[in-house]
């Protein structure tokens, strides 16, 4: 993530938003353009294989069901949209750790595997859990 940070400053974030008073190396306003980095690409994972589903997995004909809620395609595209920022803050955090040099993410394939397929189910779990869902 520190290639894709680096790239950023240079060619968007440093020349168009940030003020000149702000470092690159400010733990602030790396904070903010990984926030900024990883909601932008779940916004565009999530439009692109969410209308690839629509169009060629989802079953159209469960619209017609009685218990499909008008609109219902239309809340559930907004409950996710609203949930993104949400949900990329705990990875954002991990982003944050690696880019500041207290992380070494990728240490090998394997633990690099077990780690993220872990963060990704507590980060899950803890999203059901009754204070937040």
């Amino acid at each position: 993530m520190d290639l894709v940070l680096n790239a950023a400053d240079y060619y968007f974030f440093t020349p168009y938003i940030y003020p000149a008073t702000w470092p690159e190396d400010s733990i602030f306003r790396q904070a903010v353009s990984l926030l900024i980095i990883t909601n932008l690409g779940a916004y565009i994972l999530y439009f692109l294989f969410a209308t690839l589903s629509y169009y060629f997995v989802y079953d159209h004909s469960l619209m017609k069901h009685p218990q499909f809620l008008k609109n219902q395609v239309y809340r559930e595209i907004m409950h996710s949209v609203q949930s993104v920022p949400w949900i990329s803050i705990p990875t954002v955090s991990v982003f944050l750790l690696e880019v500041r040099g207290w992380f070494r993410l990728i240490a090998s394939v394997l633990s690099f595997l077990f780690f993220t397929d872990m963060l990704i189910y507590w980060i899950h779990r803890g999203l059901h859990h009754r204070l937040v869902y």
